[in-house]
């Protein structure tokens, strides 16, 4: 568009600077067009919450590879279509037994191995607890895929759309949410305020009996003797049982709403993407330099692999340009908003100077944010897998991370709309709205 005397720049800067152009009345009506185009508004935070409970009530708990998922993604990609240049669904393989069956697994060998070990077949309950600490560590804590191959296969469904510039592409910024639910917690069920207190005495025990497992045989074969802790490190290892053995029930079959963990998220994303087509239509070069890609990753809760198949399968065209990840996820309360700088259990580093802008940006808009490094033990996010390829990324999340925490409905039964606040979509929206438009000024 021919822009002589750079009204869109003067836009983008604000009204004062629009009245002080030659022709201020009519850049000033143009600048509260493009402003009124661009707000967000209870309408759309109503529209967003509407269609989040509508995805949970029609096809309820989605479990990534079953019908009700790939249909759940089918209707996420309708939507994109009525806003995005293009849009694909990509289909990949994904085991979603795979975090399930590996706790089970390393719940079994470690009370087998503790039996032995009071025995005294010290050497096969060393190998024992070695093979559940690698399990835990590569599958739970690394996110590794070592359990997949003894899983049944089955699809998952990404569903992306994308929105071009209406200049040459400089940068990319990929918005993203999920659009699967987990399985219950069986651990937040009840007695929520004990869950980190049931999680950690059992992850140490994991930890710890191999080390002392290999300190006693290093005795037993080299002194000829055995430590003076053996006694009590055979009685303590039966002792943590009391805290391993549940780890067997940790996650149910049941199958989480999932709607602040994470259809609002995937239903921002689209929100997003019909404010940026509504806002092209009125004005056409409303983004002069930054290409959207709309993203609702399948697989988040089988260990980010929707994600990462996504990340891989699009990395040269992703590292083409410069390109950032604003990941969505668990939004519930406004008051609870962070910026993740780690991820999958402090494991990965996210962009802290992306996390940093978007928290200035929050304060800003008058919301008070903060930047969280995940604590092991916490999980991961989708930002993960952008960040591993070389993507600057973080996630915004709205729920509470302290280590003692109540009244949670993420990963349970109660994780539907009534327990988002409106406040918090609203609050989500318009951060990621002014992100976006900020990176694109800067690209000019």
């Amino acid at each position: 568009m021919d822009d002589p005397e750079g009204v869109f720049y003067k836009l983008l800067s604000g009204k004062k600077q629009c009245r002080e152009s030659k022709n201020a009345s009519r850049d000033c009506e143009r600048a509260d067009n493009f402003m009124s185009r661009m707000q967000i508004n209870s309408t759309d935070i109503q529209e967003t919450l509407d269609f989040t409970k509508r995805a949970v009530s029609q096809y309820g708990p989605r479990l990534t590879g079953t019908p009700v998922c790939k249909n759940a993604a089918l209707m996420v990609a309708a939507e994109l279509k009525r806003h995005c240049d293009q849009v694909k669904i990509e289909e990949f393989a994904v085991f979603p037994e795979a975090f399930r069956s590996l706790l089970r697994t390393a719940a079994v060998i470690y009370i087998l191995s503790a039996l032995l070990l009071y025995f005294d077949y010290l050497v096969v309950a060393s190998v024992g607890f070695l093979l559940v600490a690698f399990l835990v560590v590569g599958q739970i804590f690394l996110y590794w895929q070592i359990s997949e191959p003894f899983c049944k296969e089955k699809r998952g469904y990404n569903v992306f759309g994308t929105m071009e510039p209406a200049g040459e592409a400089k940068q990319q910024i990929i918005i993203s949410g999920h659009h699967d639910s987990a399985h219950v917690f069986n651990f937040l069920r009840r007695y929520q305020k004990l869950y980190a207190f049931r999680i950690i005495p059992a992850m140490l025990a994991v930890f710890a009996a191999p080390v002392f497992s290999l300190i006693w045989i290093y005795f037993h074969y080299v002194t000829g003797r055995s430590p003076v802790f053996a006694v009590y490190f055979q009685y303590g290892v039966l002792l943590s049982l009391i805290f391993v053995a549940p780890m067997y029930f940790f996650m149910s079959k049941e199958i989480s709403p999932g709607a602040g963990d994470n259809m609002v998220a995937t239903a921002m994303v689209i929100k997003l993407a019909q404010l940026f087509r509504q806002a092209r239509e009125e004005r056409s070069d409303i983004l002069r330099h930054t290409r959207l890609i709309f993203l609702s990753t399948d697989a988040e809760e089988a260990g980010l692999r929707g994600a990462r198949a996504f990340a891989r399968q699009h990395k040269a065209e992703l590292l083409a340009l410069p390109a950032y990840n604003f990941n969505i996820d668990s939004i519930y309360n406004l008051k609870e908003l962070q910026f993740l700088t780690t991820d999958i259990n402090s494991t990965v580093s996210l962009s802290r100077e992306m996390a940093r802008q978007c928290k200035n940006i929050a304060a800003e808009l008058g919301y008070a944010t903060r930047l969280f490094a995940i604590t092991p033990g916490g999980g991961g996010t989708d930002a993960a897998e952008f960040a591993r390829i070389g993507v600057q990324a973080t996630t915004l999340i709205g729920m509470p991370t302290n280590l003692i925490r109540d009244g949670l409905v993420y990963h349970t039964a109660n994780d539907t709309v009534e327990h988002i606040e409106p406040a918090a979509v609203e609050a989500s929206l318009k951060i990621t709205l002014e992100y976006i438009l900020r990176k694109d000024r800067e690209s000019f």
